[in-house]
């Protein structure tokens, strides 16, 4: 396998090192709407691990210049940035991306071939996570002889993927973190055989998720969820209050994500305020739901703010009139 697969061009940002302190490789795949969570991903590993050497590696899908310009702002002494530009060449089939799954996502299927001659462990994260802890527990777990350390899926997702996927029930985990062993994952040809599967014509309901999977059965070290802490937001963004203190990855799953102001949690707030996008302006809610701003509308109703309320239902019938157009 090629080892430049669908990279166009690799640009490194910056690169710092400090001699004396370790260093931890983790990996980012992105497009252009999804730069700005993938910066505050970072910001708040960057926080929270300043005892190592960062090597952030993005692979980047159609990100304009701009955006990519703004992580040069994360250059300090113990940060390294390198930028891989995805080229026209990468096509996932377009049947097996249901439920919203961007083309993007399948990009953590090049991540070790790519960084195999670089390093033998990556860590993989995807853009709407926070880090709220030291990695070194992670970082730390022993993968001889598996492909990588990940985090069990909750319940109801088992109960159905487990069956679809013929993988013994409880087994099935979430690729939103995946601590990869490279060396492992190269000698076993797992990006070929990952993107044979993805474009065979079989629809997978998590497209890559089920892909990997499959793919790494019995072959994983199983984590407790506090590596890959999987939460749904609702409006107001209430929910990282039950978080545990011992939480090293918080996972914003479902489209209700935290940097829209509609979910906007006080701790995302936090890692927004301490990076190079605090000044940025948050779109109220993703425009292709527009339920969320009645739902919005509705929650203030029923705490008396009817001025309010009435606002954002009217908001609701813009873009509702908008996205029929």
């Amino acid at each position: 396998m090629k080892e430049n697969l669908f990279i166009s061009k690799t640009k490194i940002l910056f690169n710092n090192v400090v001699e004396s302190l370790p260093t931890t490789h983790i990996a980012f795949c992105f497009d252009d709407n999804y730069a700005m969570p993938a910066g505050i991903a970072m910001s708040s590993v960057i926080l929270n691990n300043p005892d190592k050497n960062l090597v952030f590696h993005l692979f980047a899908n159609n990100v304009s210049n701009e955006k990519i310009i703004t992580f040069n702002q994360f250059s300090i002494e113990n940060i390294t940035i390198i930028c891989y530009e995805i080229s026209e060449n990468f096509a996932i089939n377009p049947d097996t991306l249901v439920l919203h799954v961007s083309a993007s996502t399948c990009l953590r299927f090049v991540v070790p071939q790519i960084l195999n001659k670089t390093t033998s462990r990556v860590l993989y994260l995807d853009c709407d996570v926070l880090c709220t802890s030291n990695l070194n527990e992670l970082i730390k777990i022993d993968l001889s002889n598996k492909y990588a350390a990940v985090v069990p899926d909750v319940k109801k997702t088992q109960e159905k993927q487990c069956s679809d996927c013929d993988i013994p029930y409880g087994e099935y985990f979430n690729a939103g973190m995946i601590y990869i062993n490279t060396d492992m994952w190269v000698q076993n040809n797992l990006t070929e055989k990952a993107f044979a599967m993805i474009n065979s014509g079989k629809v997978y309901k998590f497209a890559d998720q089920d892909v990997l999977n499959i793919l790494m059965q019995g072959k994983t070290v199983f984590l407790p969820k506090r590596f890959n802490y999987l939460t749904a937001l609702t409006v107001g963004g209430k929910e990282d209050n039950l978080i545990g203190n011992d939480t090293v990855i918080i996972h914003y799953v479902t489209g209700n994500k935290p940097w829209y102001k509609l979910y906007l949690t006080p701790l995302y707030q936090r890692y927004i305020a301490s990076s190079p996008w605090a000044n940025d302006k948050l779109l109220l809610a993703n425009e292709n739901a527009p339920s969320t701003t009645r739902r919005y509308a509705k929650l203030l109703a029923s705490e008396h703010k009817y001025f309010s309320a009435f606002k954002y239902y009217l908001l609701y019938l813009k873009h509702k009139a908008f996205k029929k157009r």
